[in-house]
């Protein structure tokens, strides 16, 4: 049973666009005239009239206020150990915390800061070959004055059997199943021993997934579906599936001060106009956008809106082929597909130049500029003739017929699959059958594998470090590994880099994975927005950093959002 059949999905309609506005009051804000918008000239690609990082204010900041967002995602389940949806962890993150985390908007550089700093623990350490990490506790954090935790007191324990509940089942439990063993010498301090070394350990925790949960609900419980209790800056105030979910600020969170702001609202809205009408008409303090023409659109009626364009570091999504069958399984059917795509058509039209041609494991971890097209090998390369040839010589000369399956998580989405639908069909008689399916029902069915043919696959955004982006998502005994890649010579260098502490050898032992996943076509990447995000002109220390957006994974950084109003 899937994911989304174990949690009801089925349970009552989606709301359309004007139903919705209704029932939460944003009546009357002209989302007529949002759709449809007249598209623009586009940019040159790389280039923005809009900054790319918006630092921290300098301002004192003010406590109290409120913010909402409309939302694209609803959360299929919210137990952390059997999803790692956006759904969930726009709002999870802010309920719980992590032993450690990525720098938040007032404390980073800039958007490539990936320096770790403490969150649950104070100090972590690994011995001379990286098989035992120990990580010193905060003393006094509380867990949440919720029943059963009441406010009491966090410990090493706690983390230990959080740790052993991962690994024994969910999408999360190869994380940790690396894990020998567990200590706590005191009530303060965890000791890890890890099977094999692994230099990027700390890493792997300071994933927005690795949330602390609490014993005594999964005991009471069974699982997590029902309540969710943390040490988190915000508790669950309100889950109501497909309406809206309330945080409201804990007042005994560890971090003295924070957060700023009193509730985070964030409201489920799957319609894109809708999403656009509640940021135009103010009801939305929040909106990502895809490309130029959308963001102008926002500027026609909201001029003082801040925005920030956000340089993508990865493509989240791509197409992912059932490789483990006929014909998906050979090799040259796989590069002639993927040589029958015109990326760069997709760039231009699709993204109006603003976006990437897209690639997997993040550029920054082995190279300092974003790659070009042409950089990234023969086979991604728009060559339909070389492609037709390849397809014949595998034994498909006339083609064949498949499907795809996708969820739209943004309206840009329908274009770019039905382009490769029609470069499949034109260059390689390949007759791809699509069908468009609702969140829930396409994460379900992706994550558990249960497809054939091809999906418009992702990687999910989640993940941050070069061991979750190599490591997790491409070994082939990975229960992350979503688009079935089985390369020994893939399983051999992700398990070395993992191995390799000089920050320069990780370099090139990553951009032999990069190559090597491009020579064998293990993930087939699309182009994506570079995008920007846009936000209230009161709205502070709110902006996008690398890999993690405040709308979606990086939510935890709204912790030191305030209002300046």
């Amino acid at each position: 049973m899937s994911i989304a059949d174990r949690n009801g999905i089925h349970d009552g309609r989606r709301l359309n666009r004007r139903s919705f506005l209704k029932r939460v009051g944003w009546g009357g804000v002209g989302a007529t005239a949002l759709v449809g918008a007249s598209r623009r000239p586009s940019f040159a690609q790389g280039s923005s009239p809009y900054p790319d990082w918006i630092p921290a204010s300098t301002k004192p900041p003010k406590r109290g206020g409120s913010i909402a967002r409309a939302s694209a995602w609803d959360p299929p389940v919210i137990d952390p150990r059997l999803t790692q949806s956006v759904g969930l962890f726009q709002f999870a993150g802010l309920v719980h915390n992590r032993l450690v985390r990525y720098r938040f908007t007032d404390e980073a550089t800039g958007t490539n800061d990936l320096t770790l700093v403490g969150d649950l623990a104070e100090s972590w350490e690994a011995n001379s070959d990286h098989r035992v990490w120990t990580f010193k506790l905060r003393h006094g954090v509380k867990w949440q004055s919720v029943a059963p935790l009441n406010g009491r007191e966090l410990v090493a324990a706690d983390v230990k059997y959080c740790f052993e509940a991962y690994a024994k089942e969910g999408v999360q439990s190869f994380t940790f199943r690396e894990i020998e063993g567990m200590e706590t010498p005191d009530k303060y301090t965890l000791r890890i021993h890890l099977k094999t070394p692994n230099v990027l350990f700390a890493h792997n925790l300071a994933e927005p997934i690795a949330v602390i949960f609490s014993r005594e609900v999964l005991e009471e419980d069974g699982d997590l579906k029902k309540r969710m209790i943390g040490t988190g800056p915000y508790l669950l105030k309100e889950h109501t599936r497909k309406v809206r979910i309330v945080l409201s600020r804990n007042p005994d969170y560890f971090d003295k001060g924070r957060p700023y702001l009193d509730e985070y609202t964030i409201l489920s809205t799957p319609d894109a106009a809708t999403r656009l009408a509640a940021f135009r008409s103010g009801q939305s303090d929040i909106i990502w956008q895809a490309s130029p023409a959308e963001v102008e659109t926002v500027r026609k009626t909201n001029a003082s809106a801040q925005i920030q364009a956000y340089a993508n570091t990865l493509a989240p999504f791509g197409v992912a082929l059932a490789q483990d069958k006929p014909p998906f399984n050979d090799l040259k059917v796989r590069r002639a597909i993927s040589m029958a795509i015109d990326r760069q058509k997709q760039v231009d039209t699709v993204y109006e130049g603003h976006g990437i041609p897209g690639w997997g494991v993040p550029y920054i971890y082995y190279q300092d500029k974003p790659p070009t097209l042409a950089q990234l090998g023969p086979w991604v390369q728009y060559r339909p003739a070389e492609a037709k040839k390849l397809l014949s010589e595998a034994g498909h000369p006339n083609g064949f017929e498949t499907t795809l399956f996708y969820y739209e998580y943004f309206p840009q989405m329908t274009s770019q699959v039905q382009l490769v639908q029609q470069d499949l069909k034109r260059n390689l008689n390949i007759n791809v059958k699509i069908t468009k399916m609702d969140y829930t029902t396409y994460y379900g069915r992706y994550v558990e594998s249960k497809w054939e043919g091809m999906s418009w696959g992702f990687q999910s955004g989640h993940a941050v470090g070069l061991d979750e982006r190599t490591y997790h998502y491409l070994h082939s005994k990975s229960t992350k590994n979503f688009f079935r890649v089985n390369d020994p010579t893939i399983d051999e260098l992700v398990s070395k880099l993992r191995q390799t502490p000089d920050r320069a050898e990780q370099r090139v032992v990553t951009k032999k994975i990069v190559d090597r996943e491009f020579d064998q076509v293990l993930r087939m990447w699309m182009p994506y927005d570079n995008g920007f995000l846009a936000f209230q002109p009161s709205v502070r220390n709110m902006a996008a950093a690398a890999l993690r957006r405040t709308d979606g994974y990086g939510s935890p950084a709204i912790a030191r959002v305030w209002l300046d109003k």
